[in-house]
């Protein structure tokens, strides 16, 4: 039929079709600027967000994020808390390069984790402009990509 195409591979069959319409402006959604900006090791972050994930599944997969700036005699870091009545809390900090204030934020651990599995480079930035405010995530050295993460609310 016109607008579709057709695969067949052995065992698998791929049918899609074209959509007329207007594609939304997707470019509104990312945000221009930030005020916090954090670089750090992406396996580390990665590894971060694996343990928060057994102890966040109690809260819809809620995880704080504070990010704190160094000083001259200390490093920067970002810190994921956990916490579950059943299996307790977990926190995890992360070394990091951080230029601005210091913000706390939450964001669901998986959608946080499903981005960092996809990024081959060895560094990670997470920028920020408010709780409230979706967040970035840019590997370093790759212009091409970048992912906007919602956050969610920020419990007391």
């Amino acid at each position: 039929a016109k607008g579709q195409v057709y695969f067949q591979l052995r065992d698998t069959v791929l049918v899609a079709q074209l959509l007329e319409g207007n594609y939304p402006d997707y470019a509104q959604l990312i945000p221009r600027s930030h005020t916090t900006r954090a670089v750090m090791t992406t396996s580390e972050l990665r590894a971060a967000c694996r343990a928060a994930d057994i102890f966040a599944r109690e809260s819809s997969f809620s995880v704080r994020v504070s990010v704190k700036p160094g000083s001259e005699l200390k490093p920067g870091n970002v810190e994921l808390d956990a916490r579950s009545a059943e299996t307790g809390s977990n926190e995890v900090q992360v070394s990091a390069t951080v230029e601005g204030a210091a913000l706390d934020i939450a964001f669901n651990v998986k959608y946080l984790a499903d981005v960092l599995n996809v990024i081959s480079s060895e560094s990670v930035a997470l920028e920020l402009s408010g709780s409230n405010a979706p967040g970035v995530v840019r590997p370093l050295g790759n212009d091409d990509f970048l992912s906007v993460i919602m956050p969610m609310h920020l419990g007391g």
